[in-house]
C-alpha cells in the first residue's frame, strides 16, 4: 500500500496564495514564499518554545496577533506579516531587549552575526526610551569556569535554545536555566564546565543569537565579515558531519556546525591541529629540498627493486588520492586490515541503513568501544531505548542504557541474547583480526535472520573508501613482519596511523631494517622527524575529495590554499616509477595479530593523529583524566 498523501490547506501570506500540508507552522509556511519573519528561541531542528515573542504576525480572522512558530495553519487563513500592529510588536519587543541588553557590540565577538543587531536594524527602535541606560548591569554574573565556554549573562535575551539543543540534540543535559524570569541564568550542572558531562560539541555557541555563550579560542581573534566561509563535511570520523570553516585562506579560526546542528568536539575544538606545526617543504635526510628532488629520491631507490616496496595509506584520504595510489601498482596495506577489512570479510556485502531508518529505530545496540567517543553525532540520532555492551560505561550514560558489561568475545555473545527483531546494531571500534571477523559473521547472521539493521561506522573518515580503492589490500601485519625478515626494504607511508597501532620499540625496528621510509605527512614533527624522504601531505581542509561515509558519498571542500594537490604530487610520482612487472600476490587470509600490534582505543580527545596535535584537544584530556567517572 501506498502512503496516504498529506492534507493540503489553502492560506494567504500578505496577500500571497500558497498551499501547504496541514499541520505545517505558519512561521514554516511563510518561508516557502521567502518571507522574512524574525525570531530568537526557534530552530527547526528544536522542539518550539514560543517565549521569545519576536515572531508575532497578525491573523486577519481571528483578529489578533499570534506567534508564527508555534501557530499552525488552517484552511482559509490569512496572515499579514508586516503591518502596523506587527511591526508596533517587534519593536515592543526589541525596546525590552535593548533595555537591559550593553551596547558592547564593538568588543563582543558575535556582531556581525548577531540576530538581534539585525533585528534591531530592521524593526527596532533607534533611541532609548526609558531611563535605564545599557551600561547598567543588573544582572548577576556567572562563571562557568571554563577553559572554552564563557557566559556573558547581561547579554541573554532568554531565548533557552542553549539548554534546549544540549537537551535534545548532544543529550548531554550539561547546562539548565537557573532562578526565573528576567533574573534567569543559564548555569552548567557542575562546575568546572570543563570536566562535567559537556562534550565540547559548541552547540550551545553556534545556536545562540547573541553573544551571550561565546567560544574563547575564537573571541578577539576575527570578525566574521572578515573571514571565508566554506560549507563541507568533516573528515575526522565516517559520518561526514556537514561543517562550516571560517578561514582567511592561510589559517583556520572556527570549524561549527550548520542549521543540522551536526558537530562535535573532534572538529570544533580540534580545529587547531590544522593550523600547528604544518609541514611546508619536502624534505630528504632533515634538509629542505624541491618537490622533484624529493620525488626523484623516491623512485630511484624503488626503481632499483620495485616489489620489495610497499605503500601504507591512511583512512583519511579521500578517493581520488586513494585512486591515485592504487595506480601505482605497489603492494599497499592500511591500519584498516586489523579491524575493518576482517569484520567486512566476515559480514559479506555491507550496505548501511539510511540516516532515516536510524533516526526512526525503537531501540538501539551499542557495542564496542563507547560511540561518544568515536561517533559522538550518532548518539544525537539515538532518542529511544538504548543498550549498550561494553567494559566501561562512559559518557554514553547520557543516553541512560542498560548496560551488560562484557569483554572480548563476550561481546559478541551478549549481542545474540539481547539482539531483537528490528534492532539496530551500532558497531565502531573495538575487535580486531579473528574477533572482528567473528563479529562481522554474528552481525550477518542478525540481520538476515532478525531484520536487524547494523551500523558500521569506523572511526576513520573514509576506511570505506579504502576498501573500494585499494584492489587487493594487503594485511598490515604480514607487511611489517615482511620489513623484519628483509622481504621488504622501502616503504612509502601515507599518514602516521602507524605510529599508533605497533610498539614504540618494535617500530623502531622495523623502521632500522628499511632502506627508504617515505613519509607522505600533513605535519613536520611526529613520523617526519624519521623519514628519510619527507613530503607534505594535504588534508581535508586543503584539497577536494570525495569520500564514502556511512550516510553515502559526499564532497569534502578546499579552504585553505596549498602549493601541492595530492593527487598531482602520486601522479608524478607514477611517472617517475617502474613498476609495470610487480606482480602483486593475493592476501593471504591469515587475521592473526601479533603482540607487537596495540589496539588503538579511539577518544573523543585521542581520535586520529590529527587530534593529538590540537593543543585544545589535548588540554580537555589533561582536564578530564580521573574525573568523568564521578559525574
Amino acid at each position: 500500500m501506498g502512503l496516504k498523501p498529506m492534507e493540503k490547506v489553502n492560506v494567504k501570506i500578505d496577500g500571497i496564495e500558497i498551499q501547504v500540508d496541514k499541520g505545517t507552522t505558519v512561521l514554516e509556511a511563510a518561508k516557502k514564499i521567502n518571507k522574512l519573519i524574525p525570531t530568537f528561541c526557534y530552530h527547526e531542528k528544536l522542539p518550539i518554545f514560543g517565549g521569545c515573542r519576536m515572531c508575532l504576525v497578525y491573523d486577519v480572522k481571528a483578529k489578533r496577533s499570534i506567534i508564527a512558530c508555534g501557530s499552525y495553519v488552517y484552511e482559509g487563513m490569512e496572515i499579514e506579516t508586516e503591518n502596523d500592529k506587527v511591526k508596533e510588536d517587534r519593536k515592543f519587543i526589541l525596546e525590552m531587549l535593548f533595555t537591559r541588553h550593553p551596547l558592547d557590540c564593538p568588543i563582543c565577538d558575535k556582531a556581525g552575526e548577531c540576530d538581534l543587531q539585525n533585528w534591531g536594524t530592521y524593526w527596532g527602535p533607534q533611541n532609548t526610551v526609558l531611563p535605564i541606560t545599557p551600561f547598567e548591569k543588573i544582572r548577576e554574573e556567572i562563571d562557568w569556569e571554563s577553559d572554552y565556554l564563557e557566559y556573558v549573562s547581561n547579554r541573554c535575551v532568554l531565548c533557552m535554545k542553549c539548554v534546549s539543543v544540549c537537551d535534545n540534540i548532544n543529550q548531554s543535559h550539561s547546562i539548565y536555566p537557573l532562578e526565573r524570569a528576567f533574573e534567569t541564568l543559564i548555569a552548567p550542572v557542575n562546575k568546572p564546565m570543563d570536566t562535567t558531562s559537556c562534550e565540547m560539541c559548541g552547540l550551545c555557541v553556534d545556536i545562540c543569537p547573541v553573544g551571550a555563550i561565546l567560544f574563547k579560542p575564537f573571541k578577539f581573534n576575527a570578525r566574521p565579515w572578515l573571514l571565508n566561509e566554506t560549507f563541507t563535511h568533516c573528515s575526522l570520523c565516517s559520518l561526514g558531519c556537514p561543517v562550516v570553516i571560517d578561514h582567511d585562506g592561510k589559517k583556520v579560526f572556527r570549524i561549527r556546525s550548520t542549521a543540522e546542528l551536526e558537530v562535535c568536539a573532534k572538529p570544533y575544538l580540534g580545529y587547531d591541529a590544522f593550523n600547528t606545526n604544518r609541514l611546508k617543504t619536502p624534505k630528504i635526510n632533515g634538509e629542505n629540498t624541491s618537490l622533484d628532488n624529493a620525488l626523484k629520491y623516491i623512485a630511484e631507490t624503488v626503481n632499483k627493486n620495485p616489489s620489495k616496496t610497499a605503500v601504507i595509506v591512511s583512512p583519511y584520504l579521500s578517493n581520488e588520492v586513494l585512486e591515485s595510489i592504487n595506480s601505482l601498482g605497489l603492494i599497499t596495506t592500511s591500519i584498516i586490515t586489523l579491524d575493518i577489512v576482517p569484520l567486512l570479510e566476515g559480514f559479506g556485502d555491507y550496505k548501511p541503513p539510511t540516516e532515516e531508518e536510524i533516526k526512526n529505530a525503537n531501540h538501539y545496540i551499542v557495542i564496542g568501544d563507547d560511540i561518544t567517543l568515536t561517533n559522538p553525532v550518532l548518539t544525537y540520532y539515538m532518542k529511544k531505548k538504548v543498550v549498550y555492551i561494553g567494559e566501561n560505561l562512559g559518557r554514553i550514560k547520557k543516553l541512560y542504557p542498560y548496560f551488560i558489561q562484557a569483554k572480548g568475545k563476550d561481546v559478541v555473545d551478549k549481542i545474540k541474547e539481547v539482539a531483537q527483531e528490528g534492532s539496530v546494531i551500532v558497531y565502531s571500534s573495538y575487535f580486531y583480526g579473528e574477533d572482528a571477523k567473528y563479529l562481522g559473521e554474528v552481525l550477518k547472521n542478525l540481520e538476515v535472520e532478525k531484520g536487524c539493521k547494523i551500523v558500521i561506522s569506523p572511526p576513520y573518515s573514509n576506511a570505506f573508501g579504502v576498501v573500494n580503492n585499494i584492489k587487493n589490500i594487503y594485511p598490515i601485519t604480514k607487511i611489517l613482519e615482511k620489513v623484519l625478515s628483509g622481504e621488504i626494504e622501502n616503504l612509502i607511508i601515507f599518514g602516521e596511523e602507524i605510529s599508533l597501532i605497533v610498539e614504540e620499540e618494535k617500530l623502531k625496528e622495523i623502521f632500522s631494517k628499511l632502506k627508504l621510509k617515505a613519509i607522505f605527512t600533513p605535519f613536520e614533527d611526529g613520523l617526519a622527524l624519521t623519514g628519510d624522504v619527507v613530503i607534505p601531505l594535504n588534508t581535508w581542509i586543503e584539497e577536494d575529495g570525495h569520500y564514502d561515509f556511512i550516510t553515502g558519498q559526499r564532497k569534502s571542500k578546499t579552504s585553505i590554499k596549498s602549493p601541492y594537490r595530492n593527487t598531482d604530487i602520486i601522479n608524478r610520482l607514477k611517472g617517475l616509477l617502474k613498476t609495470d612487472k610487480v606482480e602483486i600476490e593475493s592476501k593471504p587470509y591469515d587475521d592473526s595479530i601479533p603482540d607487537w600490534i596495540v589496539r588503538y582505543q579511539p577518544d573523543i580527545w585521542d581520535c586520529s593523529y590529527f587530534s593529538l596535535r590540537s593543543e585544545n584537544l589535548t588540554n580537555w584530556k589533561l582536564k578530564n583524566i580521573g574525573v568523568l567517572d564521578e559525574y
